[in-house]
């Protein structure tokens, strides 16, 4: 059935929303990381997570969708690189990371999500990069840059000066979950439009679970429970239901309604969401260079929104 121009323009706006606060959430996790692996190793730690998302996860598909179905062949390989890329992968390099760099140069170096989530659209996808998705680009890695500026200025940022290998490794390993991250975005794009968006939510994380159960296993062997405090207990209730259930399954339904390149202009959300937690949890300081950049990230998703007679 064809539907009006009207309704389009709003299945697409909510796909926007829904990208959006998926990419907010995700910036989230980023300070809620950087405290769980304080006191818990890492594939433990994932491990934990995807499992609490699955317990919660394929039930509220029995609610929704029904039985869960197994996929075609192409599907179900899609599936697994996409988990791969931006569930393992991902999660590794970025909780790793963390245990080397602070949750703030984090924060601003996923403010690259943009930038190569684009490039990769462009040239995995075929998506055209039109004037209005280049601009977005570009104001969002600028709101980044300023950030990281802003951050090296007040001694918070990134030192990558000789002699300091280990700050270094951190910021390799976070440039990587970006990429994992994009590539997560793209090959979405391409699973996500067979399957309902709770289902691929759910199959992501099952293999999430099944990707990190070997080495997670042989640290909880050695592990003291005991040890862990209420808190990252609580945290890790919000990593797996928050970030993995809600963010996961906000993020398929708005890829859905988008194209690829607009919804890496969201990803920009990222650094913002990881500064703001950090100004209201954390108490860092948020200054006029901050207000501008995020300003800056919200003219992005602002210039990307924009409709016109040229669309992609």
């Amino acid at each position: 059935m064809q539907i009006s121009q009207q309704d389009a323009k709003r299945i697409e706006l909510i796909g926007h929303i829904q990208v959006a606060l998926a990419m907010c959430i995700v910036g989230s996790s980023v300070a809620v990381a950087k405290v769980i692996t304080a006191e818990m190793p890492v594939f433990l730690a994932s491990f934990l997570r995807f499992a609490i998302a699955a317990l919660f996860i394929v039930p509220l598909h029995y609610i929704m969708s029904g039985r869960l179905r197994l996929p075609s062949l192409k599907v179900a390989l899609l599936l697994a690189a996409q988990a791969f890329f931006g569930v393992f992968l991902f999660s590794l390099c970025m909780l790793l990371g963390l245990k080397y760099t602070s949750a703030v140069n984090a924060g601003v170096i996923l403010g690259m999500l943009p930038a190569v989530n684009a490039l990769l659209s462009v040239w995995l996808l075929h998506e055209r990069l039109n004037l209005r998705y280049a601009i977005g680009i570009g104001l969002s890695v600028l709101g980044a840059v300023l950030l990281e500026l802003h951050s090296v200025d007040s001694g918070i940022g990134i030192d990558i000066g000789i002699g300091n290998n280990i700050g270094l490794l951190g910021i390799l390993l976070v440039l990587a979950a970006v990429f994992c991250e994009a590539m997560f975005s793209v090959v979405g794009k391409l699973s996500g439009l067979s399957l309902p968006a709770i289902s691929i939510a759910c199959w992501v994380t099952l293999i999430g679970v099944l990707l990190f159960a070997p080495t997670a296993l042989y640290q909880a062997v050695t592990f003291d429970f005991s040890s862990v405090s209420p808190t990252v207990w609580w945290l890790l209730g919000y990593y797996g239901l928050g970030v993995t259930v809600l963010g996961f399954s906000l993020f398929y339904a708005g890829l859905a309604k988008i194209p690829a390149v607009a919804a890496g202009i969201h990803m920009a959300f990222v650094p913002l969401s990881a500064m703001l937690i950090a100004v209201l949890i954390l108490d860092e300081p948020f200054g006029l260079i901050d207000a501008f950049s995020s300003l800056l990230v919200l003219a992005a998703v602002f210039v990307i929104g924009l409709k016109k007679a040229d669309q992609t």
